[in-house]
């Protein structure tokens, strides 16, 4: 089913093909008729996320930033800024048409792999914690590889809506997306590139293609996932902490064990907003990939089921609008974005609660980080605009090729998925 017959029921247009007739001049509706308004429940659900984020954010940061920098607020005016930046990035994303950026996608996929690429030069690079991650613009620091997470969803989204998955235009992206996530594993960020890898199977799966072949790679990606991990001692120490963290108890396994004693003293309702013990030195990173724990502290299981239920409505309100979608550029873009943002959120909530290994990955929308923030709301930015599209206008992608049956020999018939 091509893509642009999701926004043409009427048949008129491949009858005129099937008779050799001149093409009609297409018509265009007006910003009216093609524009609606935005999903609010899924802005609510968004600044909910965001709001409690600069909250945890606060309570998190304060004690290690009164410490550090003599203000206990210094951590949340930074994550304020984000925000407000990331606020206004969505909600002028989602005023763009969104099957405008079917001709950013290559340029898009590109830039993010050069930035990616300076982080491996030395003296371009800064390296916290052992890893070279974020570029330096003068007083701005930013991390490349979230920049991918996004490139990588529209890159095959725009594949995906005009080829089969077999198609070597797909395998030509599959392969640019394969040298982003090697580039971040070679940071070192083993959680970010198997995030890059999730948006990739997520989409390839949501295309049609044959289970057997996805879970074969994912073996393979498993196979040279732990193969790579042999190789490197932090992360093998991960592994091992993991199944026993009372292995090392004061080196790998010191974050599982002070992050279950967080969850565990929370309770039902919590110790109260700003109360946390373990945030006080104990827990590591206790602002950013373990903010999780801060929250089941401080709000109990209450704070946490508030949590999950809203990456859940999030979710739901995501897959809708793929659902509901015009194109199947627009249907592939609410899915991959969807399926990154909750992927992601529960694989935060799996390794602070020890169900997954340690991976430094943060939590969306509420975890400390301006890059991630603000990439995230521009994500949702693309969403909203894909739940405003009402309109009948065609897929700008292939208006000039009249021929249907030199468009189908090409391989150029997307899978109709949903």
């Amino acid at each position: 089913m091509p893509s642009r017959n999701l926004s043409t029921p009427e048949p008129s247009r491949w009858q005129r093909r099937r008779k050799g007739a001149p093409p009609a001049p297409p018509t265009q509706p007006s910003a009216k008729e093609f524009r609606g308004g935005i999903d609010r429940t899924l802005v609510a659900i968004t600044l909910s996320l965001c709001g409690f984020g600069l909250m945890a954010v606060y309570s998190a940061s304060a004690p290690e930033a009164q410490n550090s920098f003599q203000d206990s607020t210094t951590l949340l005016r930074k994550q304020s800024i984000a925000f407000v930046l990331g606020l206004f990035t969505m909600f002028s994303v989602s005023r763009y048409d969104y099957r405008r950026l079917k001709k950013l996608a290559w340029p898009i996929a590109i830039g993010s792999l050069f930035l990616l690429c300076l982080t491996l030069v030395p003296g371009l690079s800064i390296t916290t914690m052992g890893s070279s991650r974020w570029l330096a613009v003068g007083p701005l620091q930013f991390q490349p590889s979230e920049m991918c997470k996004i490139a990588t969803i529209i890159l095959l989204a725009s594949g995906l809506s005009k080829y089969f998955w077999w198609h070597r235009q797909i395998f030509c992206r599959i392969a640019v997306i394969l040298m982003m996530a090697a580039i971040v594993v070679k940071q070192p960020d083993l959680g970010t590139a198997s995030m890059i890898m999730a948006s990739l199977l997520a989409l390839i799966f949501a295309s049609g293609t044959n289970s057997f072949l996805i879970l074969a790679s994912l073996a393979g990606g498993a196979s040279f996932a732990w193969h790579h991990i042999q190789k490197t001692p932090y992360q093998m120490a991960r592994i091992e902490t993991w199944l026993n963290p009372y292995l090392h108890p004061q080196a790998e396994g010191w974050n599982i064990i002070q992050a279950q004693y967080a969850i565990g003293s929370g309770g039902l309702w919590g110790q109260g907003f700003g109360r946390s013990l373990q945030k006080l030195s104990y827990l590591p990173v206790q602002h950013a990939d373990f903010i999780f724990a801060v929250i089941a502290e401080e709000f109990g299981l209450i704070g946490c089921t508030l949590i999950i239920g809203l990456f859940g409505l999030f979710g739901v309100y995501g897959f809708k609008t793929a659902l509901a979608a015009k194109t199947l550029f627009g249907r592939f873009l609410a899915i991959g974005i969807t399926s990154a943002v909750c992927t992601q959120a529960i694989v935060n909530m799996m390794v602070t609660t020890g169900l997954l290994p340690v991976t430094g990955i943060t939590l969306p929308f509420i975890s400390y980080g301006g890059t991630s923030l603000v990439i995230t709301m521009a994500m949702v930015g693309v969403l909203l605009s894909v739940s405003r599209d009402r309109g009948t206008i065609q897929d700008d992608e292939d208006e000039e090729d009249d021929d249907s049956d030199l468009s189908h020999s090409a391989g150029k018939t997307p899978v109709a998925i949903l």
